[in-house]
């Protein structure tokens, strides 16, 4: 226990010397942006820096571009996705604008591939000894095009087969809440003791940044720190 408390001390140690956001959390600093309040009916984007609340920030400016300030010093949202992103690689919470091609190249060409596939498909179905159907390139092409574009403008565009944002941030934000107040449950702050939904809802993840803020998160753990201290005559079969 005492040498993976090292680790994580050294990791955000190292990471805080060149990481303005994370400096920002572990000082319990603040995080803001001008006319947030427009995009937080719930008032949780008021209070603290933590990754949590950046991830939230990020996500509701990412289409404006706006600037969002880390204490007294203000950044373009670009720098602070990307300090971001050096501890949650998987967010995808860069500003990118709606006409840039690059956004919308591998959903376009996916549903391209798609169109033809269906008309080739069709075409051997008729019987046709053109190897693509016309009237299913033109309809089906322009639908799936529509689609493509709809979705990836829409879409966070993070990627599924890693873990979700939402749960790294809250990740990082237990562990340094438990750093900041030197606690020995450090050790114990894994992935696996925190909830997560598959379908994610809003009001089950802002519950529980509230509360790993005010540190309620510790009777999660305390049993599990216990149970680590106990002789092992004492521990239960089970274990």
């Amino acid at each position: 226990m005492d040498k993976i408390v090292a680790f994580k001390s050294a990791y955000f140690a190292a990471e805080a010397k060149e990481n303005p956001l994370l400096r920002e959390v572990l000082a319990q600093g603040s995080i803001s942006s001008f006319g947030l309040e427009r995009h937080d009916p719930t008032g949780f984007l008021k209070g603290p820096a933590t990754f949590f609340r950046a991830h939230e920030i990020l996500r509701k400016t990412k289409h404006s571009n706006a600037a969002i300030s880390l204490g007294q010093q203000e950044y373009s949202h670009n720098d602070v996705a990307g300090f971001f992103s050096r501890c949650v690689p998987n967010a995808k919470l860069h500003h990118v604008p709606w006409f840039c091609l690059t956004h919308y190249g591998m959903s376009i060409g996916l549903a391209w591939g798609l169109t033809l596939l269906a008309a080739h498909l069709v075409a051997r179905s008729r019987e046709s000894t053109a190897p693509l159907d016309g009237q299913i390139c033109f309809y089906f092409g322009c639908y799936s095009t529509i689609a493509a574009v709809t979705y990836t403008a829409l879409s966070q565009n993070r990627d599924v087969r890693h873990s979700a944002p939402w749960n790294t941030a809250l990740y990082l934000d237990l562990n340094a809440d438990l750093l900041r107040r030197n606690s020995p449950l450090l050790a114990l702050a894994r992935k696996e003791v925190l909830p997560r939904q598959h379908i994610k809802q809003r009001a089950f993840y802002y519950a529980l940044a509230r509360k790993i803020e005010a540190h309620h998160f510790d009777a999660e753990l305390a049993p599990m720190h216990s149970l680590k201290k106990a002789p092992v005559s004492r521990l239960p079969r089970t274990v």
